[in-house]
């Protein structure tokens, strides 16, 4: 038997490690690693997309190269593991009625359509989850109600105990998830899509969508229909010279950006018509394709990354408007992944298969992880966790917490391999 069989085991706390004594005369260490993921998650193929429900029990949604979406759940008797269920686009829009929304064919209609995810997120107050794809379309998901009711009529006394259930907001959870509708405007890849709450001015909650046919799209999400389309002063529905890469709503300054291969960031004044989208400003400072645009509402600016390894921030002057100048930040490396800390206004970065956090006023870098082994493509922070969670090309995506090494508050940070004995991982200060 060549397998080792521990003997004597020993914690020694001034040093924060194990160790051990084997059968084969050896002593071997372990040392904890504050940097190690909480969990690992295995996924069947690339993960393009990443989101959330806040709401109870909390799911992570997963979108991927094939256009499946993955619903993942972690399990009451252990918070490490996770149950999942995987739905299948091609499968899913087979049964749908298509009586108002017919699925696009993209230009190239004679290769075969990619359904990739691109981007995802969720809509808390109508339960539904918006994937932007790479076939033109963006696919609204939700809870199977029907699966649902049929389940509380097949249930003796179901309406007295649904009812329970409804008060721990858990209730349309139960049965399934399903594809409920098609929305199709743009003629080539979706690249990005942003939620407008519903608010007082409003009688509705609202989508913006952008893609690579340069077009910004309004929609009705209670609905389902398009609102508009922007069209521009010559009457050409281009809203940038080049492919629209991403874009974001600041609920603060009911104000939306987005960014474009033309290395510029484009400014609007939201409205519920298309018409009065007033451009406000155009940031110009990259040097080559802006990639991503987030707003940081703790910090009050936007935060853009770029294929010209710069990260920048555009602060909001007191008057209203937006400083010329702005912090740059050289990452050395392209950004492939950018989200902010909705708690602390941390700005967390991927830049290939590694990610930096910085904090959100100053941009100091305080802290680096390593682990990945390819490019990371999504970034999120779940705060009813305290969690930063990781997806990236590894066909992996992991989540773990941390102790911040300024403020001395607990944080997650997006970690990674699961290691028996992890090492230490890369963390600078300064």
């Amino acid at each position: 038997n060549n397998k080792y069989q521990l003997l004597l085991l020993q914690y020694v706390p001034e040093l924060q490690e194990v160790f051990c004594t084997t059968n084969r005369r050896t002593v071997m260490a372990w040392r904890y690693n504050s940097c190690a993921p909480v969990s690992t998650l295995q996924c069947k193929h690339i993960p393009e997309g990443l989101a959330y429900t806040g709401k109870s029990p909390i799911l992570i949604f997963t979108g991927d190269c094939e256009g499946r979406i993955t619903k993942w759940e972690q399990l009451q008797l252990n918070n490490f593991m996770y149950s999942s269920d995987s739905f299948n686009l091609q499968d899913m829009t087979r049964t749908l009625q298509f009586s108002n929304y017919d699925v696009i064919t993209p230009l190239n209609g004679s290769e075969k359509k990619s359904r990739s995810i691109n981007k995802m997120l969720f809509v808390e107050d109508l339960d539904i989850l918006v994937a932007a794809a790479d076939d033109c379309n963006i696919y609204i998901w939700g809870f199977d109600e029907q699966a649902m009711n049929e389940l509380r009529d097949s249930v003796p006394g179901g309406g007295d105990l649904f009812q329970t259930i409804e008060d721990d907001a858990v209730t349309n959870r139960v049965a399934g998830f399903t594809c409920k509708r098609v929305l199709n405007k743009h003629s080539q890849s979706v690249t990005g899509v942003a939620v407008i709450p519903r608010e007082s001015y409003m009688s509705t909650t609202h989508l913006i969508s952008c893609g690579a046919d340069r077009r910004l799209c309004l929609w009705n999400l209670q609905l389902g229909t398009l609102v508009g389309t922007y069209t521009n002063s010559s009457g050409s529905e281009a809203a940038s010279e080049e492919v629209i890469t991403d874009v974001a709503y600041g609920k603060s300054r009911k104000e939306f950006a987005y960014s474009s291969a033309d290395k510029l960031i484009y400014i609007r004044k939201f409205a519920t018509s298309v018409k009065s989208w007033k451009l406000l400003h155009v940031l110009q400072g990259h040097e080559s394709e802006v990639s991503h645009v987030v707003w940081n509402d703790v910090c009050s600016m936007w935060v853009s990354g770029s294929d010209d390894c710069t990260l920048r921030t555009w602060g909001v002057h007191k008057h209203g408007y937006l400083e010329i100048t702005t912090s740059v930040t050289d990452t050395q490396c392209p950004i492939t992944a950018v989200t902010c800390d909705l708690v602390n206004g941390a700005v967390i970065v991927g830049l290939q298969d590694v990610i930096r956090v910085y904090e959100g006023g100053t941009m100091k870098r305080v802290q680096t992880h390593t682990g990945h082994r390819d490019s990371v493509r999504g970034l999120m922070h779940v705060p009813e966790r305290s969690q930063y969670i990781s997806i990236a090309w590894t066909v992996v995506f992991v989540f773990g917490t941390l102790i911040n090494l300024i403020t001395g508050r607990t944080i997650v940070l997006p970690l990674f391999d699961v290691t028996v004995a992890p090492v230490d991982r890369t963390t600078t200060v300064g």
